[in-house]
């Protein structure tokens, strides 16, 4: 991320703040736009998680002030760079490090690539199933770390960009986005949102999504569904509990929604639900439930 990286994240906010040069503003404005249109994130959402007045978010995002109070832009550049996986790789880099980098990108990009196909033996034709079949949007339903609760997260499997000129550089790995809303009725001492980025191939007669967030890995193994025409596929997770950082297995259920709906139209029901008021949100309630079987999770035993 160049020398934004550099300046260290543990000061207060108004110093930090006070440390961004007017480029490095305009990176941060940028950055918000960037996760806005490519992750999906709104300006509500991006305030709940930097701590700051929706209102500030949007008269920056949308130019209405140049430069806002240090305080603000100290904490907005925290959220940044705590979540720079949402962001391109280089995003923060100077122009001579980004010319400099444009002249293997091409070259590196595909060998990274090719390292991972030959690694785990993926085919071009295990890429263009995802893209064929699996890219849209789908309800990934789970049962929460928390007794007795539903999580409710928001799942796009990419589709294939019309730009990317397959038959000469090979189809590049899919990609995917999950995203978890808190806080939640159960514990709303937790108020962050997650943002879960990877990749996903199928192999098989299995999905498999791979990510992260913050660094820690989240890994997704569905099977496919037998029939071309389908509306839920099962399978299993294992994530790293939010709220006392322990990692633990769960079955989950998607829902596919197809590949025009808005998130918007599915805002209420994202998020953690107390079993009971999962089952007044969701027509699918008992069926989801029923695919999950008991409580669905499966927890490794603390270790001492």
């Amino acid at each position: 991320m160049g020398r934004m990286a550099d300046i260290d994240i543990s000061g207060p906010d108004r110093q930090i703040g006070s440390l961004l040069s007017g480029e490095e503003v305009e990176r941060l404005r940028e950055a918000i736009n960037w996760v806005r249109r490519h992750r999906g994130l709104r300006l509500k959402e991006i305030a709940q998680d930097c701590d700051a007045p929706e209102h500030t978010v949007r008269n920056f995002a949308y130019r209405k002030s140049v430069r806002p109070d240090s305080a603000f832009l100290g904490r907005l550049y925290k959220y940044i760079v705590s979540n720079r996986e949402l962001l391109p790789e280089g995003f923060f880099s100077s122009q001579d490090e980004v010319q400099a980098a444009a002249r293997e990108s091409v070259l590196g990009r595909l060998a990274s690539y090719d390292l991972i196909k030959m690694e785990i033996a993926i085919s071009e034709s295990d890429l263009k199933r995802v893209y064929d079949r699996y890219s849209g949007y789908y309800l990934c339903f789970r049962s929460s770390y928390q007794p007795e609760t539903m999580s409710v997260s928001w799942l796009h499997i990419l589709p294939l960009r019309p730009s990317v000129k397959a038959s000469r550089w090979g189809l590049p790995l899919p990609r995917f986005t999950i995203y978890t809303r808190y806080p939640d009725p159960v514990d709303p001492s937790v108020t962050h949102s997650n943002v879960v980025v990877g990749y996903t191939y199928s192999r098989h007669g299995h999905i498999y999504l791979t990510g992260s967030h913050d660094g820690a890995l989240k890994s997704f193994i569905l099977s496919e569904p037998t029939i071309t025409n389908f509306t839920y596929i099962q399978g299993v997770s294992l994530l790293t509990s939010a709220t006392d950082n322990q990692p633990f297995a769960s079955r989950v259920v998607l829902q596919h929604l197809g590949a025009e709906t808005s998130r918007d139209e599915w805002s209420e029901r994202i998020g953690v639900f107390p079993t009971d008021q999962f089952k007044d949100r969701f027509d699918n309630a008992d069926a989801v439930l029923r695919a999950l079987g008991g409580d669905g999770l499966l927890r490794g035993a603390p270790t001492r």
